[in-house]
């Protein structure tokens, strides 16, 4: 039996099968369900494309950009304020039985945290298991599927600090995430969210496990295989507008993050 799914206004279904069901999550900051789109309706994993504010309820506030998995229980209300324009995601619902096989929890509750970093390898597979579905390409959808949400599950619980610094590690996504290109020196993201540079960089790579510059170059980075699938812009012209210095730059970026070149993503 397929799964049962429920899909909101601004939601569509890609695929579903009897043990993965995937789907696009589309909504302008000015849609009426943009704040509050009402409860979660499955649990679900969540992989954002741009940026945006979540606050579940009576829970902290969080910057989720694509740097980040999100992470939803059934019946999880939550409210969201804009960064970017429009909150764009792809997400994935597993069977009850076998999500709980991969994160050990209860049935209610099988996530434990809100958002969770995910590497670059784990976003690279996630955006091709997409592309592939999205193309009408159906084969082995089933264990791709389970095998990405096995990795965002497994990856640990961001690092605690002060709530005053998480509110500064916040608020620095926030800025990244909505001009991912503009070139910011250390001095002006610590001016801006009134920090010493030394403590910011220090409460950051505490939290999110990565540099300041390594968080802006993977958001560059991620932004880059919607353009290089999107667009026929060359390489050189998409370097520059994600603010990198030079194609090379870019290209070689690129392999180190994806382990392949911007030619090689864009190859059908």
């Amino acid at each position: 039996m397929l799964l049962p799914i429920e899909l909101k206004p601004v939601e569509s279904l890609l695929f579903r099968s009897d043990v993965v069901a995937m789907g696009t999550f589309r909504c302008p900051a000015h849609h009426p369900m943009f704040r509050d789109s009402g409860p979660c309706t499955h649990h679900t994993v969540v992989f954002p494309r741009s940026s945006t504010i979540i606050r579940h309820a009576g829970g902290a506030a969080f910057t989720a950009t694509p740097n980040c998995a999100t992470l939803y229980n059934k019946h999880q209300e939550y409210t969201r304020t804009p960064v970017s324009r429009i909150d764009a995601s792809d997400w994935f619902v597993l069977a009850d039985d076998i999500l709980l096989e991969l994160t050990g929890g209860d049935e209610r509750l099988p996530f434990r945290a809100t958002h969770v970093s995910i590497d670059s390898l784990t976003y690279l597979r996630q955006r091709r298991l997409f592309d592939a579905v999205a193309n009408g390409d159906s084969l082995g959808v089933d264990e791709e599927a389970m095998a990405i949400v096995a990795r965002v599950v497994g990856a640990p619980p961001l690092s605690a600090v002060s709530r005053a610094m998480a509110e500064r590690v916040e608020a620095v996504k926030r800025l990244l995430g909505a001009a991912p290109a503009r070139r910011f020196s250390l001095r002006q993201i610590a001016a801006a969210v009134d920090c010493s540079p030394f403590h910011l960089c220090r409460a950051f790579r505490d939290s999110a496990r990565v540099s300041i510059t390594s968080y802006q170059h993977a958001l560059r980075l991620r932004a880059a295989l919607d353009l290089l699938r999107e667009t026929d812009s060359g390489l050189s012209d998409i370097a520059l507008n994600l603010g990198f210095a030079s194609h090379s730059h870019f290209s070689a970026l690129f392999r180190r993050h994806f382990g392949i070149t911007p030619s090689q993503f864009r190859e059908p």
